[in-house]
C-alpha cells in the first residue's frame, strides 16, 4: 500500500525522499537546530530515516530543541494537530495498512481510527475537535490517470473511530482537506478540471467554488491550509513556467494569489502551514535535502529552521 502512496505523492508534483541515517544523533534534527526564540511555537514534522521509513518529531523553534513523538518502525506521516494542540491524527502502517490514528503527544497513547480498508491519510481536525477529514480510496474505484491509482475522496470520521461516512459525493483524486478555522468550509486539491487546483466545499457538501484554475497548463495547486483567522489560505503552486513548487497564498476575495518564495535554485517549496500568530509560515524546501523554513507572509524574513541529515517533510505549527 505505501507503493501506491508514493505513486500518488508523485502525482501531486511532490518530490521522491530519500532516506536519512536514524543512528545518526544529529539526524532529523535530535542532535539540537538553532534557536529561533524570535519566531516562537513547536513544528510537528515527518523525518524520513531508514528502519522506520518516516517517523513524527516535535520541534521547539524557540530553543531548536527536537524529539521524536513514534519509536516504531512504520511509516508515520501526514501529521495534524487538534485544536487544543493536545493530540495528533496521524496515517502510520504500524498495524500493516495505511491507517488513520490519533495520538496522545505527551502520553504517548495511540487509538486507530480507520479500519484498513484502501489507503487513508492527510487528517485535518474540526475546529470544535468533533470531527476529523482525511482522503481515502477505500471505495476502491480505479481511476484513468497514468500510472493507473484509485480515486481517492473525503470522508470525515470522528476521534473515537465512529461516524464514519464520505463527504464529497463525486469520483476523482481529491486529496489534502483542511478545515477551516469557523468550520463552515474544507479546503483540498482535486483533479476535476484536469489539473490539481485548490477547491473549497462548505461542511455540509454544498457550495463548491474552485479557487485556482490550472486547467491547460502543465502548472498545479495543491496542499491548502487556511490562516487561523480564516482570511487566507497558503498553498503550494507547482510553476507552468519553470516546473518548480512555490510558496502561495490568496485570500477568498478572487483577488490574485501572492507569491511568497522565489528560490531558482531549490527544487520544490511545499507544505506550508500557518503560525498561530500569522506572522510566519513554515514550509519545506527542497534542494540537496529537504528542509524546514519559515518566512514571513510577504515573502520577507526567510529562517532556516533545519540543517541537518534527513528530510524533514509536512510541518505543521502546533496551536
Amino acid at each position: 500500500m505505501r507503493r501506491v502512496a508514493q505513486v500518488l505523492l508523485a502525482i501531486l508534483a511532490t518530490l521522491q525522499v530519500p532516506a536519512c541515517v536514524s543512528s545518526n544523533p544529529s539526524a532529523c534534527g535530535v542532535g539540537g537546530e538553532a534557536p529561533h526564540p524570535d519566531i516562537g511555537g513547536q513544528v510537528v514534522f515527518v523525518c524520513y530515516a531508514p528502519g522506520n521509513h518516516g517517523s513524527l518529531y516535535l520541534l521547539d523553534v524557540s530553543t531548536g530543541e527536537v524529539r521524536r513523538l513514534t519509536p516504531d518502525s512504520a511509516w508515520n506521516l501526514d501529521p495534524a494537530w487538534s485544536p487544543d494542540g493536545r493530540r495528533i491524527a496521524y496515517q502510520t502502517t504500524r498495524d500493516g495498512r495505511d491507517n488513520i490514528y490519533v495520538m496522545d503527544v505527551e502520553s504517548g497513547d495511540v487509538r486507530r481510527l480507520t479500519d484498513g480498508r484502501g489507503f487513508s491519510g492527510y487528517p485535518s481536525w474540526s475546529p470544535d475537535g468533533r470531527w476529523i477529514a482525511f482522503d481515502s480510496s477505500r471505495d476502491g474505484i480505479e481511476a484513468p490517470p497514468n500510472p493507473p491509482v484509485y480515486y481517492r475522496t473525503i470522508y470525515v470520521i470522528r476521534p473515537d473511530g465512529t461516524g464514519l461516512r464520505r463527504f464529497l459525493a463525486f469520483n476523482d483524486l481529491s486529496s489534502g482537506p483542511a478545515w477551516s478555522p469557523l468550520g463552515d468550509r474544507i479546503a483540498f486539491q482535486s483533479v476535476r478540471a484536469g489539473r490539481f487546483d485548490i477547491y473549497v466545499v462548505s461542511d455540509d457538501g454544498s457550495r463548491l467554488e474552485q479557487l485556482t484554475h490550472h486547467e491547460g497548463t502543465p502548472g498545479s495547486a495543491t496542499w491548502p491550509r487556511w490562516s487561523p483567522d480564516g482570511a487566507r489560505i497558503v498553498f503550494t503552486e507547482t510553476m507552468s513556467s519553470t516546473g518548480r513548487g512555490e510558496v502561495f497564498w490568496m485570500g477568498l476575495d478572487a483577488a490574485a494569489p501572492v507569491q511568497v518564495t522565489d528560490e531558482p535554485r531549490a527544487k520544490w517549496d511545499g507544505w506550508p502551514d500557518w503560525s498561530p500568530d500569522t506572522r510566519w509560515i513554515v514550509f519545506t524546501r527542497a534542494s540537496d535535502s529537504h528542509q524546514l523554513f519559515a518566512i514571513h507572509p510577504d515573502g520577507s524574513g526567510l529562517v532556516q529552521l533545519t540543517n541537518d541529515a534527513g528530510d524533514k517533510d509536512l510541518p505543521r505549527w502546533r496551536p
